[in-house]
């Protein structure tokens, strides 16, 4: 139910344990987050220094994605992404949770209505996450409901595509690839924003300002 993968945690804040990281590379040992953790230790890149860190988190991912691209959508670079945090964050009651509820869709709508250029489709990325050792488990079901209801609505309101690897690493370098990415919230979507950035590819920032 719950996960040790924190990608965006690892990258963009450097602030996993020694411990956390172990635990993440025994629990998903043939990931991006995997790589990452053994480059840095080959080359004592690991640091503080987000600027590098993306250097080396998108030599990982640019080489994910050659190898892998029966794994995307054939419209994937003339299409949108948008990627939604749900999970624990729908209905969770500690801090980070609140702060990283969903952006209301009507938010989402305005972004979208300013869209002059054309595209193929629009995807939406994202799954149930729940942070190990944080969440009250007492919410799962809500938080299950509730983020079922919120997908639903949003590809109902854009006509979207759900693409649902199952694969946060698979998730990200799709959205890595397309034409535009919308921004959700929270550290795993800024580290997409981070690499397109680094790549000069198109996003749309929001207006969510906190990483926790």
């Amino acid at each position: 139910m719950t996960s040790s993968y924190r990608l965006g945690d690892l990258v963009i804040l450097s602030n996993l344990t020694d411990n956390e990281k172990n635990q993440l590379c025994l629990e998903h040992p043939n990931s991006i987050g995997y790589d990452y953790i053994k480059l840095n230790l080959r080359t004592i890149l690991f640091s503080n220094d987000i600027e590098n860190n993306i250097k080396h988190i998108t030599e990982i991912v640019l080489n994910f994605i050659k190898n892998n691209l029966e794994l995307f959508p054939e419209d994937i670079e003339d299409s949108i992404v948008i990627h939604t945090r749900i999970g624990d964050v729908v209905a969770g009651i500690n801090s980070f949770e609140i702060e990283k509820r969903p952006f209301d869709i009507s938010y989402l709508k305005s972004i979208v209505e300013t869209i002059t250029e054309p595209y193929s489709n629009i995807y939406v990325i994202g799954k149930c996450h729940f942070g190990n050792g944080t969440f009250d488990m007492n919410k799962y079901e809500e938080c299950l409901l509730l983020s079922d209801k919120y997908l639903n609505d949003i590809i109902n309101e854009f006509k979207a595509i759900h693409f649902n690897s199952g694969n946060p690493d698979i998730d990200l370098c799709c959205a890595v690839k397309s034409k535009l990415f919308i921004q959700g919230k929270g550290n795993y979507s800024r580290l997409i924003l981070e690499i397109r950035k680094y790549l000069n590819l198109k996003n749309i920032e929001t207006n969510y300002n906190f990483y926790y």
